[in-house]
């Protein structure tokens, strides 16, 4: 016989007390883009899955034992969540990277800034071939 562990107090839900049950219920399983935003219509956070779905139930269960902080007090800033759906993967990929670069969300890390371009350089020296990352084109 397996014990089972009671919660005393059921993990905070704070997405699901401010959008409801049904939004959960009615998202659309298919890649895209959501925004999540304030009380004062700001982008906080923006973020691409592959299912919409599945992604953003990830969001519904706030349990503080196995999320960051930083995770915590961006659902409980959360008044609201914008999708924008995409007809396959690369392009939520594409328009969320457009988004982070233009928005540059509070509550994004990554992806905020454009990376500086890189060029492959290759040099022939007499029986050797020498390989380079450069950041500016050789001549």
């Amino acid at each position: 016989m397996r014990a089972v562990q009671q919660l005393l107090f059921p993990d905070p839900q704070p997405l699901v007390e401010r959008l409801g049950c049904d939004f959960f219920r009615q998202l659309p399983e298919c890649p895209g883009v959501y925004l999540m935003r304030d009380t004062n219509d700001v982008i906080l956070y923006v973020g691409k899955a592959k299912n919409l779905r599945k992604r953003l139930n990830s969001y519904r269960v706030a349990n503080p034992d196995r999320m960051p902080r930083r995770h915590l007090r961006l659902l409980r800033t959360v008044a609201r969540i914008e999708l924008q759906e995409c007809p396959d993967e690369p392009t939520a990929l594409a328009r969320e990277s457009e988004l982070l670069r233009t928005i540059r969300p509070r509550f994004n890390r990554a992806g905020r800034w454009p990376a500086p371009p890189r060029f492959f350089a290759w040099r022939r020296l007499e029986q050797q071939l020498q390989l380079a990352v450069a950041e500016t084109p050789d001549g």
